[in-house]
């Protein structure tokens, strides 16, 4: 363990290999699809070209949506660094997905959050070379939060420079901190100041404060501050932090006299004036805007107004529902919150080196106080009081908007890493700490190293990875042409029995027949005859392939994955509609099969589902048998009052009980008080979909039907009846008693009454 007793020459390495991995980091992620990089740039550039800073107003769309309430230090930074370069060409990345499915990470499609017109190439140009300037830029903080870790265990353990490595690699290979550092974001500032203000308050402990160090203090909170508004909780710590030396004074002086209380709370206050005094000159400025311009100096009201709060009140059980997405974003969750690492057992392993430093962490303290030593572990109140600052103020947050992500402690990562570190280390033997630290530092390594390559790169594939060269043998032929301009040629379905709750992947196969000049969406839905229990709208190849990009020739293989919603209950049929339509109007392309014939609804194939296995019965439940082949189990209807000129709409739930030979037609009849046929309605059940000689035995199969009062009819008590027959010769099936004795050739239904 060379590097480990060579502090120097291990911080410089890790140094190193954080630089080298960001980089690789910042051209995994494409442009835009880094966390909130959409709205963080154009704010850059608004300042880059001189248009001075911007004014929100709720209502009003811009790219730079609620960080134009961000405060401005961060963007003027990287304005400075790009204002020279000609980002005329940003429109061209603003083409967004319509149906990203952002903080959804385990969506298998559709993760990303704009459609790249044009590749990342060398050499860079325009928006993607600012973007790229950005985002080392922002790296270079990054390293710098990584050095202030080093030095901050450094400081606190001074005899122990395997634990300032081993805090300081963690923090460099955290994946999610890579990620955030190799993007455009005003976190990487404000968490480099904030890093920064705490390795000085923690000196300014331990050695007593000077005028001078006083006010470089106050002046990295005013910029910290002047990054992001989190930075303005290390001036409560910076009270704190002053308050500890004289806490300890008056502890060990044992005085009652009151002018030493006095004196201690005077030398506070000047102190802290002199902290505040720079703070105030950098960022006060800033709050005094926020105030002219919407009456609240830290400008959240109108982020709000802008972003959007919760739309129903918080309590604090909301935050323990979203503490799974909270630790997992801590730790890698990448592109727009919704892509994942993998294998998904990292979290899991992740958590549990978490559960164990802090019980770690407990267990020092707890050997300081047995050991009479309280004010040795003093110092650690202030990191430990900067996560909890922070964290109440996240919580806070929270309440305000949907904001659990575990990236937003950031300000605070060098005291998480050094307290995860110190906790991890309390358990292990001084002969066996090297190795025992270098084991998280290793996994965390590799985690960095492969989650570019095995969870973003693959996210994002090129549109040419979707056109293949022919249909596959296994895919069932379907060629219906959509207006000229393409032609579903076959189609994949993995099951053929779903469950609910399953996911089923549906693979469409596409002939680009001719240039198309508008992005149609595709449409997957699954239904059951009444209601929709599944559905996929996408771009083409999960949101990488647009149609206005198909050449015509090519064949695109367009994957979905649909949910299955399905609450029914018993084996019933499913089927599986696909089309096209535009997204902005809704219009479809006219559909029409192989002969020229219009295709009303593409109804692709039938499915079987095993539904609900709880028991169930209809909402008007019936048992009637019509030739021992099927079962009326009973009908659902919205009302049975009714007047003339209005429709009865019903819904029938049949049973097969055995194989059918034929097709059947239902049969409904509206019978008045002297037995004369009213209104009737006939017709085969499902449209044709699903004629009775196809029916599987056991399945249960609801009949969504209307029955169309007629505007004549007189008022008075009706009677519904319901029956099947055979449309070739009129017969009708018999309905069978309990005794399997044939009783009628059809079945009371219902009732109803019709109103004057």
């Amino acid at each position: 363990m060379t590097v480990w007793k060579e502090p120097k020459i291990g911080a410089s390495l890790i140094i190193c290999c954080f630089l080298l991995l960001g980089v690789i980091y910042s051209f995994a992620t494409p442009i835009f699809e880094a966390s909130d990089e959409l709205s963080h740039y154009p704010f850059v550039q608004h300042l880059a070209q001189g248009k001075g800073l911007p004014v929100q107003q709720p209502g009003q769309e811009t790219y730079l949506r609620q960080e134009a309430s961000q405060p401005p230090l961060y963007y003027a930074l990287a304005a400075a660094l790009t204002f020279w370069i000609d980002t005329s060409d940003l429109p061209e990345y603003l083409y967004l997905n319509p149906h990203a499915k952002l903080g959804v990470p385990l969506a298998q499609d559709n993760k990303n959050f704009v459609i790249r017109r044009k590749p990342a190439t060398f050499p860079w140009r325009g928006t993607l070379l600012a973007v790229l300037v950005i985002r080392w830029f922002s790296l270079l903080m990054g390293a710098g939060t990584v050095l202030c870790t080093y030095w901050l265990v450094r400081r606190l353990i001074p005899d122990q420079p395997v634990l300032a490595l081993g805090a300081m690699a963690l923090n460099a290979f955290l994946p999610m901190f890579l990620f955030i550092s190799a993007s455009v974001n005003n976190d990487n500032l404000v968490v480099l100041l904030s890093s920064l203000s705490l390795l000085l308050l923690v000196r300014v402990a331990q050695e007593g404060s000077t005028r001078r160090e006083l006010l470089v203090l106050g002046g990295l909170i005013g910029l910290a501050s002047l990054s992001k508004l989190s930075g303005l909780a290390l001036l409560p710590l910076a009270g704190l932090t002053l308050a500890l030396p004289l806490i300890q004074e008056l502890w060990t002086a044992g005085k009652s006299d009151d002018s030493v209380y006095w004196r201690a709370l005077k030398r506070w206050f000047v102190d802290f004036g002199l902290l505040l005094l720079p703070a105030l000159l950098i960022a006060g400025w800033w709050f005094g805007r926020n105030w002219q311009l919407y009456g609240d100096p830290t400008g959240l009201d109108m982020m709000l107004a802008v972003a959007g709060g919760r739309p129903e009140e918080f309590v604090l059980t909301d935050l323990l529902g979203e503490f799974q997405g909270f630790r997992i974003n801590f730790w890698g969750l990448f592109g727009a919150v919704n892509v994942l690492m993998r294998p998904l057992w990292v979290y899991q392993l992740l958590d549990l080196f978490t559960l164990i430093a802090a019980v770690g962490l407990a267990l020092w303290c707890w050997r300081l106080w047995r050991h009479h030593r309280p004010f040795a572990g003093l110092l650690f109140l202030i990191p430990a009081a900067w996560i909890g600052l922070e964290f109440v103020a996240l919580v806070r947050w929270t309440s305000l908007t949907a904001a659990s992500q575990g990236r937003l402690l950031f300000p605070t990562i060098s005291a998480i890493f050094l307290l995860l570190t110190l906790g991890w280390s309390s358990w292990l033997p001084p002969r066996w700490r090297d190795i025992g630290i270098a084991l998280p530092v290793a996994f965390l390594f590799l985690l960095a190293v492969s989650a570019p390559f095995t969870a973003i790169l693959p996210t994002y594939p090129p549109p040419a990875r979707q056109v293949v060269e022919s249909v596959p043998p296994t895919a069932q032929s379907f060629h219906v042409n959509f207006g000229g301009q393409a032609r579903l040629l076959a189609f994949e379905v993995d099951k053929e029995l779903v469950y609910p709750g399953d996911t089923l992947k549906v693979t469409l196969y596409w002939l680009a027949l001719a240039p198309m000049a508008r992005d149609y969406s595709v449409f997957v839905q699954i239904f059951d005859g009444e209601s929709y229990v599944g559905q996929s709208d996408s771009y083409p190849g999960g949101g990488s392939a647009p149609t206005t990009w198909w050449t015509p020739g090519q064949i695109i293989r367009d994957v979905h994955h649909i949910f299955m919603a399905d609450n029914r209950p018993g084996l019933h049929p499913l089927w599986i509609a696909a089309g096209l339509y535009d997204y902005a109007t809704g219009e479809r392309p006219v559909a029409t099969d192989g002969a020229g014939a219009s295709v009303l609804y593409p109804v692709l194939t039938k499915l079987q589902s095993a539904g609900l296995p709880q028991v169930w019965k209809p909402e008007n439940s019936l048992d009637i048998s019509f030739g021992n082949q099927v079962r009326l189990l009973g009908y659902a209807a919205q009302d049975h009052l009714l007047r003339p000129g209005e429709s009865w709409d019903f819904t029938l739930y049949w049973q097969a009980t055995a194989p059918l030979d034929r097709d059947f037609t239902v049969f409904v009849h509206l019978i008045d008080e002297d037995g004369g046929v009213v209104a009737q309605g006939d017709g085969p059940p499902f449209l044709e979909l699903y004629p009775t000689s196809q029916w599987m035995a056991g399945e249960i199969l609801n009949n969504p039907r209307t029955l169309q009062i007629p505007l004549t009819a007189p008022a008075g008590k009706y009677r519904v009846l319901v029956g099947l027959y055979d449309p070739e010769t009129g017969v009708r099936l018999p309905v069978f008693n309990a005794a399997g004795q044939a009783t009628d050739n059809f079945a009371l239904l219902a009732s109803l009454d019709i109103q004057p």
